[in-house]
């Protein structure tokens, strides 16, 4: 499935209010630590992939004045129902329906979902950014107990952890990034307890029956997961092995 394909996907999944259930479980400490990353304040900000609005409308309210989009209408009328500031706008289209430039371009986990996440970074580093401007930019990352069992499902038996993700981006890929970019960069991990901890347990309980189920494979998911479940104790956390990576390139 390709980005364009997507675009029904996620208008069927805003309508149907299930992107607000899994947000309150995922998101909201990777919106914060964004949102923390960098003053707003008289900034020119061009977030995209907005979903309904709610980082968009966080760093507005720090004093950034943002231009959102998403090409999902239901989201966009969502997030357009919820929030009303004079320094915050939201149109329903393409990124490159948009024409101008920017102090810095916001994604919240978007460019592992688009056709060629490198040559996004391009064009708007070419494109969308006034000189000496910044890229911010998150991604799930593999480099932790979640990551490996995802990798070692989806690359070796073909088991489909995602139906979604296009690309499973690590801070290696996007250190290559900007050297081929030729920014700086730096990153740090965020939700830690999902890359293992409880909030890991959850979502594999979960993910894993579906992934399963829709190879046609059989598991013994209970059995899996109760191991599991007994390793957290002997977990430990490091600057890569949250399950959410925020990255900032500057030019």
């Amino acid at each position: 499935m390709g980005n364009k394909e997507l675009k029904d996907n996620y208008n069927a999944i805003y309508r149907a209010g299930a992107y607000e259930s899994f947000y309150s479980f995922s998101n909201t400490e990777e919106m914060l630590a964004i949102a923390s990353s960098e003053n707003w304040s008289g900034k020119k900000i061009f977030e995209i992939g907005s979903g309904e609005g709610d980082l968009a409308a966080l760093i507005s309210m720090c004093g950034g004045t943002v231009l959102a989009v998403d090409y999902a209408e239901s989201a966009i009328e969502i997030a357009k129902s919820r929030y009303s500031r004079p320094n915050l706008e939201f149109r329903c289209c393409d990124y490159k329906d948009i024409s101008q430039k920017f102090d810095i371009v916001v994604m919240q986990g978007v460019l592992e979902h688009l056709d060629d996440p490198f040559n996004t970074l391009k064009i708007l580093a070419s494109e969308y950014i006034d000189k000496g401007g910044k890229i911010i930019t998150s991604s799930p990352s593999f480099l932790n107990p979640r990551g490996y069992i995802w990798m070692a499902l989806q690359l070796l038996l073909d088991v489909p952890m995602s139906l979604s993700d296009l690309h499973f981006l690590c801070p290696f890929d996007f250190e290559q990034y900007a050297q081929l970019l030729g920014a700086q960069l730096t990153y740090a991990s965020v939700d830690q307890d999902w890359g293992h901890g409880k909030r890991l347990i959850i979502d594999l309980d979960k993910r894993l029956r579906n992934a399963f189920r829709d190879r046609g494979l059989p598991a013994n998911v209970d059995r899996f997961i109760d191991w599991l479940s007994h390793t957290l104790k002997y977990t430990s956390y490091t600057q890569f092995s949250g399950c959410n990576v925020i990255y900032k390139f500057m030019f």
